[in-house]
């Protein structure tokens, strides 16, 4: 309802402002015919009567313009004051769009997912693979993947949410989200069932169970009041195709 307060008053303004207008303008030609009235110029009667017409016309037509306006401020505010009516859906319906394309911050219950590289990453010199000690692009993508078929209504990576055209790249241990440079620990925020959201990750043979032997740490975290942010970057929408520019 606090939405819709704005909206009212400036149409109220617009509404007020036209009538002061009309009702100068309609004072005026008053004067002007109370003036042709006490004319005693016989020789301009006819033309005096013709313009009394005119201003009695014209007088018609700005009541007209009044009456019309406070008509449609009586149908604004009566669109804006209906919780059920046609204004209210719009607003509701143009809300659930923002929040679908991430343009709002989401509050709710949900889980933290922390995730760190392993202990041993730094002593992993001969190893075979010292990369496979370092959390990656992939591993996020599965822990992302397992989040939302569980139902996880909004995700972001440290800070930054994650929408359809959202990009996850790895740049050596360095991993870059909505082109943000973003380094471990990972601190991975979902919105949803914290239960559901939690067994999707830690089920036998699970991403956590397949990160666990390279020493890689996820520490889940269920809370009743998380916060996930809203999208920052500008969506440009081109020739049926949406693009992301930071």
């Amino acid at each position: 309802m606090k939405q819709k307060i704005p909206a009212l008053c400036a149409v109220t303004a617009v509404c007020v402002v036209l009538g002061m207008m009309i009702g100068l303008q309609y004072k005026t030609v008053k004067t002007q015919q109370a003036a042709l009235l006490s004319s005693t110029d016989g020789q301009r009667v006819s033309e005096l009567t013709q313009q009394l017409a005119q201003a009695d016309a014209q007088i018609s037509h700005l009541q007209a313009q009044i009456d019309s306006q406070q008509e449609r401020l009586m149908e604004y505010e009566t669109a804006l004051g209906d919780e059920n009516g046609e204004f209210a859906s719009l607003v509701e319906e143009n809300e659930a769009l923002k929040r679908a394309a991430g343009q709002t911050s989401l509050v709710g219950r949900g889980v933290t997912v922390t995730i760190r590289d392993s202990k041993a990453a730094g002593s992993a010199a001969g190893s075979a693979n010292p990369d496979a000690f370092l959390v990656h692009a992939e591993d996020l993508l599965s822990i992302l993947n397992e989040l939302n078929v569980a139902g996880a209504e909004a995700i972001s990576i440290n800070g930054e949410r994650l929408v359809s055209q959202s990009a996850i790249r790895c740049s050596g241990s360095v991993v870059t989200v909505n082109d943000t440079k973003v380094a471990a620990p990972f601190v991975i925020t979902a919105i949803g069932d914290p239960d559901l959201l939690e067994a999707a990750l830690v089920f036998p043979g699970g991403v956590v169970d397949t990160l666990k032997p390279w020493g890689i740490e996820i520490t889940i975290v269920k809370s009743n009041n998380l916060e996930v942010p809203a999208y920052r970057q500008m969506v440009e929408f081109t020739e049926g195709h949406e693009e992301a520019k930071g």
